[in-house]
């Protein structure tokens, strides 16, 4: 059973999500759950704490990294009737590190990178760092749903693109796209010889019935040169524990890599960081479903009450994640959004300025958390847009 946690016990995380803000403030967006870790995670640390498993991590065939890997194919196997070799795959630290690293190794200063808006703001941080252009191509919202502007992409390709950096399942829409909304991406992607970053870091937190399919796993044609970044730091809540895997999908593709970006400069994950998510991948299928259940729940409640209760917001039901998108383009607003809810409201969103230009009237929200926080969350929210007349919808 999931157990959700109150704020006295999210405080004593430390996390920087709960102590980074005055304590009359519900925060609501950096990536975690307010939920207690998988039983069978805690057992894994615990007995590295009681076996004082501190010390340099083996990558020895028997050691830990080796565990991670094995652990990692039979996951794609087993999740997704994916077939991945070991071999290219390598553990690191952090898939943010990982995607500026591999924008570094398949592209030169002033090179764009695709990506389709709005998008994470680490992928645009990571861009910005290594001094490449983002090419930014925007989702129109078409039916109730975000979707994918490929004419609008090849209008903007040039000869200077030599990446397309792909967040699959979509964050912070929610979206996951069908193999026939990728196709044309892909064949673009092939028509100008791009290196694609896939981030499937959400891949496992999909609902109504959705089925994840890894890019590479759905383009075979382009497997030899995609990067495929996944972690169990979403799907479990142990982002601190630093650690993730790259998936290379050719060993050309792996030397490429290695060639550009020495290996001293990514570092390796701790030991504990690989056996909590060892334990994830081989044991928490359990606690995972339930938790997907939860979240399910969650995102039914939030998107409904805002639906029934204040239809002139903005909002696309998420297929996946447990983050909202929300537009507040519709309300006269003193400032952005973001800071009206923040300091009216006393809720800490995501600011939409961080996603993209043209973004500046939405605010992301996390919604993986208990049903007495959650209600507590719209309910600011809501009285924050009624409290004055200047914010009534146009």
């Amino acid at each position: 059973m999931i157990e959700f946690l109150t704020r006295e016990r999210l405080r004593l995380r430390a996390s920087g999500k709960w102590v980074d803000f005055a304590e009359d403030i519900l925060p609501s967006n950096p990536a975690e759950m307010d939920f207690a870790i998988a039983p069978v995670i805690m057992n894994a640390l615990q007995s590295t704490v009681d076996n004082q498993k501190f010390g340099y991590a083996s990558h020895g065939d028997g050691g830990p990294e080796a565990r991670l890997k094995a652990a990692f194919k039979q996951r794609m196997k087993d999740r997704f009737d994916w077939e991945i070799d070991t071999a290219t795959t390598l553990p690191v630290s952090n898939l943010v590190q990982a995607v500026a690293a591999s924008i570094w190794a398949f592209s030169e200063e002033g090179d764009g990178v695709a990506l389709q808006v709005p998008a994470y703001p680490m992928f645009h941080a990571a861009i910005a760092q290594t001094r490449r252009t983002a090419v930014c191509n925007i989702m129109p919202v078409v039916d109730g749903r975000y979707e994918l502007d490929v004419a609008a992409l090849e209008r903007q390709i040039g000869e200077g693109v030599r990446i397309l950096l792909l967040c699959h399942p979509h964050n912070p829409t929610g979206r996951v796209f069908s193999k026939e909304e990728l196709e044309p991406l892909a064949q673009l992607a092939k028509a100008h010889g791009l290196t694609i970053i896939s981030d499937e870091i959400h891949s496992d937190i999909l609902f109504d019935g959705l089925t994840h399919v890894p890019f590479a796993k759905m383009f075979p044609d382009l497997a030899e040169r995609t990067i495929t970044l996944y972690s169990a730091s979403k799907t479990f809540n142990i982002p601190g524990l630093a650690c993730a895997v790259m998936h290379f999908g050719s060993d050309k593709l792996q030397a490429e890599f290695e060639q550009k970006v020495p290996a001293m400069l990514l570092g390796h994950p701790g030991i504990t960081g690989l056996v909590a998510t060892t334990a994830a991948w081989e044991e928490g299928d359990g606690w995972a479903r339930e938790n997907l259940a939860v979240l399910e729940s969650n995102r039914d409640h939030f998107v409904e009450r805002f639906w029934k209760e204040m239809p002139q917001v903005g909002l696309c039901k998420p297929q996946a994640t447990y983050l909202a998108w929300v537009d507040f383009s519709a309300f006269t607003i003193s400032g952005s959004p973001f800071e009206f809810l923040r300091d009216k409201g006393r809720v800490m969103g995501g600011n939409g300025a961080n996603f993209g230009k043209g973004y500046e009237q939405f605010v992301r929200f996390n919604y993986a958390t208990s049903p007495e926080i959650l209600d507590e969350k719209i309910d600011r929210i809501f009285r924050a847009l009624k409290s004055n007349s200047n914010d009534l919808p146009n």
